[in-house]
């Protein structure tokens, strides 16, 4: 089930370039090197994962929340049978990028399989409206743009259901089935987001202490052993996108310095080890 027709040899050239690999390049890329059975199961699999978040984009613009948006959807249909089959296929796809360098950020361990039924409902529960979720201005607009272009495709999605469902048994339709699962992540991702805009507080840095860390708040912090000098935003996990600097509040350096104050020093436990960090700057 191939999702590209890019030739192994174009494929190779980008990588010798350093250029990023599309997500459907380095899906090509993984499922060569798979044994046999390894990969008549594991395809199908990632060849959905690649169609949900895009063939097209290269693999350095994927960010944490939407493997975590893909884990709430998928796992959301496959809690019962053979889910951790099916969520491995993708998190060994993930692994592997990051073993091989071709992403900075462990994307793999966003993607974890549901407990239960009741788990999910305890969740639902903690993320009922009555439950503020705090944005940036830049991350409310983001969201407004993403939930414009999502419905877009939703029209688009439709058009092709009815295409494929005129061509052939709708028994043995592939391009009926992937349009349908598409049009249901498409509304997954739909509600999600205007749930998130429903119970969204725009950040006013005004009226926040400038003296402390707060969500919303640019920082500079000092590593005191390398001297190094690292800039990040504080801000909700839904909006965390660590390739543009914005770090989730529950991260470790971002639970870290929550609610500290400036040139405060704070230990953060890395994979490095543990690091002391002063905070420089905040605004």
């Amino acid at each position: 089930m191939a999702t590209t027709s890019e030739a192994p040899e174009q494929i190779q050239e980008d990588q010798d370039s350093g250029l990023a690999l599309s997500l459907n390049e380095a899906f090509q890329t993984y499922v060569r090197q798979l044994p046999q059975d390894a990969k008549k199961a594991a395809q199908p699999e990632i060849a959905k994962f690649v169609r949900w978040i895009g063939g097209k984009r290269t693999i350095d613009t994927i960010i944490p929340s939407e493997i975590g948006e893909y884990n709430e959807v998928f796992g959301a249909r496959t809690a019962t049978r053979d889910a951790t089959e099916r969520l491995s296929a993708v998190k060994l796809f993930l692994a592997f990028l990051k073993k091989k360098g071709h992403i900075e950020v462990n994307l793999a361990q966003h993607l974890r399989l549901r407990k239960s039924r009741t788990s999910a409902s305890k969740a639902s529960t903690v993320l009922s409206p009555t439950r503020s979720v705090r944005l940036t201005q830049s991350g409310y607009n983001e969201m407004t743009k993403q939930l414009a272009q999502l419905h877009d495709e939703r029209v688009r999605i439709v058009d092709d259901i009815q295409k494929a469902a005129a061509d052939g048994d709708v028994r043995e339709n592939a391009p009926l089935e992937a349009a349908r699962e598409a049009q249901g992540m498409a509304i997954g991702k739909i509600r999600e987001i205007e749930a998130t805009l429903k119970v969204a507080v725009i950040i006013d840095a005004k009226q926040q202490d400038s003296t402390r860390v707060h969500i919303g708040s640019k920082i500079e912090l000092n590593e005191v052993t390398s001297d190094k000098v690292v800039k990040y935003q504080l801000v909700e996990p839904n909006e965390a996108n660590p390739l543009t600097g914005k770090i989730s509040i529950v991260s470790p350096v971002g639970s870290a310095v929550l609610g500290r104050k400036l040139g405060d020093e704070v230990k953060v436990k890395t994979p490095r080890g543990q690091q002391v960090y002063k905070i420089v700057t905040t605004s």
